[in-house]
């Protein structure tokens, strides 16, 4: 399993909360294929977030990039914030303790 890791600073926490709620409600995801899973991490202190997505593969991760990348225009900057980073991982562990 691989995790991609963007790390975004400043935009909109509740827009981004209201916008969540509406993709949970069947109005679509707008996600790129592939995602297994995902998780966003919110440091409100520094507002800052880490976006988090999950892939079975790193093929499926790299078919992926053109998606997230045109998912900032469906998220104005000012809503997602700006973006600082990505990385990749590989996923050693995922598991309950």
């Amino acid at each position: 399993m691989f995790a991609r890791l963007a790390s975004f600073e400043g935009g909109n926490v509740e827009e981004l909360r209201r916008m969540n709620e509406e993709r949970r409600a069947g109005e679509g995801t707008g996600m790129p294929e592939g995602i297994r899973r995902i998780m966003v991490l919110n440091d409100k202190d520094a507002n800052r977030r880490l976006f988090v997505a999950f892939f079975d593969t790193r093929e499926e991760l790299d078919a992926a990039q053109a998606g997230f990348e045109s998912m900032g225009d469906d998220v104005p900057e000012d809503v997602r914030g700006r973006r600082t980073s990505v990385d990749v991982y590989e996923v050693l562990y995922d598991g309950e303790p």
